[in-house]
């Protein structure tokens, strides 16, 4: 079977005998359904070592940034807010790295939440550090519903990867209190909840390997919204290019 690399995060034990210590992780949702859509998933381990790195890349085909704490908005060269959450300096320069040595290789990239994010400010973007401060924005992205709900709606821009698997509509479950504020210039907008925040964007232009990114978690719909487990199946399908 075909491999994905999946990033990982940090997490701090809290076992008394093992407590303090950091352990590597990527939730079950995201193994599943990679593992659904007929392909073996890998977990790649934070690391600052490119050697570790271009070992795992050797034997995948293409990478999914997965969701997590917030990015230091000092990568955009923004001083913190108060609203700004949990970062984890370590993760951002292991993703970062990872997502270019994946571009050196053309691989195609699916980032999710955070992945979305990390992409955009890898490519020059910028950031709202806290949506619950602005109030142009009016829809709940930080939804209060189960992991396995869909609460708001997204519009979808023709002629895209998006717009293929999910048509010109979906619903979508939320997480999340950042979101893009200038788009990088290599990347195009291909979707908006109906209160203007960038839902999901792709690589624009024949330069770039193909880049999907999503501000939803569509890992914890897999299993029950068959156009999210299409669209990890499109990605696999990517990869298999």
């Amino acid at each position: 079977m075909f491999r994905v690399g999946l990033s990982g995060a940090l997490i701090a034990d809290q076992d008394k005998h093992w407590e303090g210590s950091n352990r590597h992780y990527v939730n079950d949702a995201y193994v599943s359904a990679v593992h659904r859509a007929g392909a073996v998933p890998l977990i790649i381990p934070v690391t600052d070592g490119r050697e570790v790195i271009s070992s795992i890349l050797d034997i995948c085909g293409g990478v999914i940034l997965t969701g997590g704490d917030d990015i230091s908005p000092l990568l955009f060269g923004e001083e913190p807010v108060k609203g700004l959450g949990k970062q984890s300096p370590q993760r951002d320069a292991f993703e970062l790295l990872l997502f270019r040595m994946a571009l050196e290789r053309s691989y195609p990239v699916f980032g999710v939440c955070r992945g979305l994010q990390l992409i955009n400010v890898a490519l020059g973007g910028t950031l709202y550090q806290d949506i619950g401060d602005l109030p142009e924005f009016t829809i709940q992205h930080l939804q209060k519903a189960s992991r396995q709900a869909v609460t708001h709606h997204i519009d979808i821009v023709p002629d895209t990867y998006l717009y293929e698997v999910l048509g010109d509509k979906a619903l979508v479950n939320s997480w999340h209190h950042q979101a893009i504020k200038k788009l990088a210039g290599s990347l195009r907008v291909t979707a908006r909840s109906r209160d203007g925040v960038i839902e999901a964007v792709e690589a624009d232009g024949c330069d770039m390997p193909p880049i999907i990114g999503v501000q939803w978690h569509p890992e914890e719909l897999a299993a029950t919204v068959p156009g999210m487990a299409k669209l990890f199946k499109t990605f696999v399908g990517l990869c298999n290019r």
